[in-house]
């Protein structure tokens, strides 16, 4: 029997509403000689004498945490096989490579990876071992990403935790699609997750089914990059609606997908889109493909509908981004706040990611100014306007950019006010933030 720890490496809050923490549990758990547990950032000392212990790397900014979790664990563990696995792992791992022994490029559905890495196989296709393959850019890219062709029923976690502290609340996670079909060029959807793939309505009413059955949730939170491009979006909740009656929850809505019959059947009190740009011309450019036209009906059809509130996510520091963009933002943010009771505005500073097209072009960093003049703006109109810790996101760039270098500065600077100070003594922080050849 092979005892294995499955790890978020933050709190138990995000961690039980990410579905790739059920979809592994689920998994592994079906094999007869594993026992898989999970654990958080709450609980996680407590693990010792594993097997194998597999965290999922979500978020950049979780891994000074990892690193942590892998240094504490190493000790207590002297014979696990340490694997890192998650969107972050397919995009860029090179900054963790001296904490993992091995890191999964891909997904596990349909797969015997997991199981064979588990087993300390060496030659398993879509594992990247740092010690022999090496910690280069190149190295990492040579890797072939696996993943199902299509997305089924088999491995898909019906039987799952929830809770009320949870990102979603006491939500059943349904994954309708993974990848997306638009073409945006600042998002690691498309490129880590291509082709796209949405599973057949049959199969979603199914999980539904099995899983309210099983599962003492409160909402079904529909899962996927873009929730309206489902063909059969409204037919799914059509179905939720007429035999459960819970409220469904989207992760995300498109303006051009937005419809009377979707938001009657969503039943939402608040109409969350994501212009990412104030100006069409900007939003072209980037690949956001909304029109004004497009963000306008929507707005009529919420109000058409009695939704009260408005909130709104844009992006500052685009490539080709000038002031009538900033502008844009704060234009239409108003004439949102004339015809809806609440508004509020997200703006953060647009971060270049790898597997993007926009992956080589700089962080801006007047982006702080730019969110404080759009703050300043829109204060004295009655808007909230929310944005993440500036210094933060710039840490998220470097270690979304960074190579196998920045391994030891995490451990020696473990929090990221110290690294990003420690970069701009060195006169390093360019290297990371500015354009790459």
């Amino acid at each position: 029997m092979k005892n294995v720890a499955l790890i978020y490496p933050n709190k138990f809050k995000g961690g039980i509403s990410c579905l790739a923490m059920h979809v592994l549990y689920y998994h592994l758990n079906r094999y007869r000689d594993i026992h898989c547990d999970m654990y958080f950032l709450e609980n996680y000392s407590q693990i010792k004498n594993k097997d194998a212990i597999i965290i999922t790397l979500q978020y950049e900014n979780d891994y000074f945490n990892v690193v942590r979790i892998v240094e504490e664990l190493k000790s207590k563990n002297p014979e696990a096989i340490f694997i890192g696995g998650g969107p972050c792992s397919m995009a860029n791992p090179l900054p963790l490579s001296d904490f993992f022994d091995v890191f999964v490029i891909g997904e596990i559905e349909g797969t015997d990876i997991m199981y064979r890495l588990i087993n300390r196989e060496t030659d398993v296709e879509g594992a990247y071992f740092p010690e022999y393959h090496g910690r280069s850019r190149e190295d990492f890219k040579g890797i072939k990403r696996v993943y199902p062709k299509k997305l089924g029923i088999e491995d898909y976690p019906i039987k799952q935790f929830t809770h009320p502290s949870g990102a979603y609340g006491k939500a059943y996670l349904l994954e309708i699609g993974r990848g997306c079909p638009r073409r945006c060029k600042f998002c690691m959807a498309r490129g880590i997750y291509y082709p796209p793939r949405f599973r057949k309505l049959k199969d979603l009413t199914y999980l539904v089914d099995e899983g309210l059955k099983y599962t003492d949730a409160e909402k079904v939170a529909l899962i996927s990059p873009s929730v309206g491009d489902y063909r059969y979006i409204i037919d799914l909740c059509q179905y939720i609606r007429n035999n459960y009656n819970i409220q469904i929850s989207p992760s995300s809505l498109r303006a051009d997908t937005i419809s009377e019959e979707l938001l009657e059947v969503l039943d939402i009190k608040t109409l969350t889109i994501a212009p990412e740009a104030g100006s069409e011309r900007l939003r072209d450019y980037i690949g956001k493909d909304i029109s004004s036209e497009d963000i306008e009906r929507a707005l009529e059809i919420a109000k058409k509908r009695g939704i009260e509130g408005v909130k709104l996510y844009f992006m500052v520091g685009l490539p080709t981004e000038e002031r009538e963009d900033i502008q844009e933002i704060i234009n239409l943010s108003k004439d949102v706040k004339e015809k809806f009771r609440r508004v509020s505005v997200s703006v953060n500073p647009f971060i270049p990611k790898p597997c993007t097209e926009f992956e080589r072009e700089p962080f801006n960093m007047e982006s702080k100014s730019t969110i404080k003049y759009i703050e300043k703006s829109l204060k004295k109109y009655g808007i909230q306007v929310s944005y993440e810790n500036f210094n933060s996101m710039v840490v998220q760039c470097v270690l979304s950019r960074g190579d196998a270098s920045l391994g030891n500065l995490i451990k020696e600077y473990n929090k990221p006010n110290q690294l990003l100070r420690y970069l701009k003594k060195k006169e390093l922080l360019d290297r990371y933030l500015g354009a790459l050849k």
